[in-house]
């Protein structure tokens, strides 16, 4: 019983250790500064076709600004930046994440890029990036992933969680999604695939933030 004893206490300090760099973490995020609204691209909000070829220049011109706004967001020097190991990282990454190998060995931390997009009466909604790359050893390039996920944080906890963009895959295939948020706070994603032979447009999804701070579908 009393090598139990001090095991247990161990235990205990470990969770609560995990515990308070994450509280922490999230204060940290929850003070990120402000974008203003509405944040996105409208060209979000144009009637793609289900699919098009690579010739068609209008749709690609508009796709590919579509992808660049993904960057140009990540690279916004108003985000602050914070670094976290896997675990904690997967409280703020979407469930759709897939980490690298190194990174659940815990050979490197993901840096994450934080920004606020809306204070609500007592939540508020925050914009997290990620980028990172995903083991592929049939890629003949490296394997990446850019996600840009909304976090609703109320009395300092993840509430809810809503991926808004993000650009997965590689030179065999990629998968999409970009966003608008308009002034009235509605939330437009369109997805997309493409591959070698062109681009499927593959749907349009519309959320708003509810008075308790929870993402809902239209």
């Amino acid at each position: 019983m009393k090598k139990i004893i001090p095991i247990l206490v161990f235990l205990a300090t470990l969770s609560c250790s995990k515990s308070i760099s994450q509280v922490s973490t999230v204060k940290g995020i929850s003070e990120s500064s402000k974008v203003s609204l509405p944040y996105g691209d409208k060209d979000v909000l144009h009637e793609f076709p289900a699919d098009w070829s690579k010739e068609n220049s209008l749709q690609d011109s508009l796709y590919n600004k579509l992808s660049l706004f993904l960057f140009q967001d990540r690279d916004n020097p108003a985000r602050n930046t914070f670094k976290v190991d896997h675990p904690e990282a997967k409280t703020f990454i979407a469930k759709e994440f897939v980490p690298s190998g190194d990174m659940k060995n815990k050979k490197s931390k993901i840096e994450l890029k934080s920004a606020q997009v809306f204070d609500g009466k007592n939540f508020k909604i925050i914009s997290v990036l990620y980028e990172g790359k995903i083991d592929c050893k049939t890629c003949e390039y490296p394997e990446s992933q850019t996600q840009n996920v909304l976090l609703s944080i109320k009395d300092g906890k993840v509430i809810d969680k809503l991926p808004i963009s993000y650009l997965n895959g590689s030179d065999l295939g990629q998968s999409s999604r970009y966003f608008y948020i308009d002034s009235d706070k509605i939330i437009h994603l369109k997805d997309f695939k493409s591959d070698e032979s062109g681009v499927t447009f593959a749907q349009y999804l519309k959320y708003k933030i509810t008075p308790d701070g929870k993402f809902a579908k239209l």
